[in-house]
């Protein structure tokens, strides 16, 4: 029982991101790593969406998706890639 409340608390935060990037005019990009291949894509993508949908709405506009990217796999640490103006 300990062994699997430990590893729970491991893959709790187990991502990173380095938060909102500007990379134009209006357009803002997000990415979020997982810090091992136990991460679910599904989850970070939702961070990835939680966190725009407070950047626009701290700036009093709306969330508008440019695109999204995800990569994962067998052997590799997962990515979501979430780019997006705020209008």
């Amino acid at each position: 029982m300990i062994r699997i409340l430990i590893f729970a608390l491991i893959l709790v935060g187990c991502t990173s991101s380095p938060g909102v990037i500007p990379i134009g005019d209006d357009t803002y990009s997000i990415m979020i790593s997982g810090q091992s291949g136990f991460v679910p894509v599904g989850g970070m993508k939702a961070d990835a969406y939680e966190g725009a949908q407070k950047h626009c709405k701290s700036l009093g506009k709306s969330l508008k998706e440019e695109s999204f990217n995800s990569n994962s796999g067998f052997g590799k640490f997962p990515e979501v890639e979430l780019k997006y103006k705020c209008i």
